[in-house]
């Protein structure tokens, strides 16, 4: 539990560091945030309790899985963009198995300076908690752009003309987090449809937008036609594709819907 949580926390911090919203990432600022996110790393995978060669044998394959994903726009460059993008969502899979797997718990106790009521939950389930809510506000946004790209989904115009998804994201996913670990995921449900309703206008704008641009013109030639000596036929109009505002409203929204859902059943799975 606190092995998950520490990794957990330790991508959290990773990305909060790196500020992954402003691209491209300086070489400084993205290895300051790696150094962050080992230290966190390093200082929660300590405080679990567990014996030192569980600490080394489990902290080491996550600090190389974190090192991944935090270098993923240097693997890209080395090994293209797809591979980047298996890369960065291989580095977190794996890093959860391990924790998963290996990661055993020790009983553990709060120091005697820590007051109220947090020093009576077991410090394993807090840094469980705090790690998988961090990651609900840094490095989920990070997925959901990773998953629009692996779909070919334009992000820049969505992000331009729905510029508080950044926000709304991770505030949706704290929501359905939170409601869902207090048994309450009909109300977590009435937050996905709320957010449907708020983006509602945006999105009729945008379509409206979309559908007075002029329709693409296709010419075909007919040359193998000899009756008609080689001429070009009449331009035939072929409609816009989706509007991609809407693709990136959609995808984005469920993408990130899932991932609080799974990270709310993973959540629920290692709590009991």
């Amino acid at each position: 539990m606190a092995v998950l949580g520490a990794f957990l926390a330790a991508l959290g911090i990773t990305d909060a560091f790196r500020d992954t919203s402003q691209a491209p990432i300086s070489q400084a600022r993205r290895y300051s945030a790696l150094a962050a996110g080992l230290a966190t790393l390093a200082a929660l995978m300590a405080a679990s309790g567990l014996p030192a060669p569980t600490v080394l044998g489990v902290g080491i394959p996550l600090a190389l899985l974190l090192t991944a994903w935090a270098l993923d726009d240097v693997i890209g460059r080395a090994i293209g963009e797809k591979g980047r993008r298996t890369a960065a969502f291989s580095a977190i899979g794996a890093g959860v198995v391990i924790a998963l797997l290996f990661g055993g718990d020790v009983a553990t106790a709060w120091p005697t300076w820590v007051p109220g009521p947090l020093s009576e939950i077991p410090p394993a389930r807090v840094i469980l908690v705090g790690g998988i809510a961090l990651v609900q506000v840094t490095t989920a946004n990070v997925l959901v752009r990773l998953i629009l790209d692996a779909v070919n989904v334009p992000t820049k115009e969505g992000s331009d003309r729905l510029r508080s998804g950044r926000v709304l994201g991770p505030m949706e996913r704290l929501f359905i987090l939170g409601l869902g670990l207090a048994g309450n995921l009909t109300a977590a449900a009435v937050v996905v449809g709320a957010k449907g309703l708020l983006r509602f206008p945006e999105l009729a704008a945008s379509e409206s937008s979309s559908r007075s641009l002029p329709p693409i013109l296709i010419q075909k030639t007919t040359g193998n036609d000899p009756g008609n000596g080689g001429q070009t036929a009449p331009a035939t109009p072929v409609h816009q594709g989706p509007n991609p505002v809407t693709e990136y409203f959609l995808i984005g929204s469920f993408a990130s819907w899932l991932l609080a859902l799974g990270s709310l059943g993973l959540a629920m799975l290692v709590l009991g």
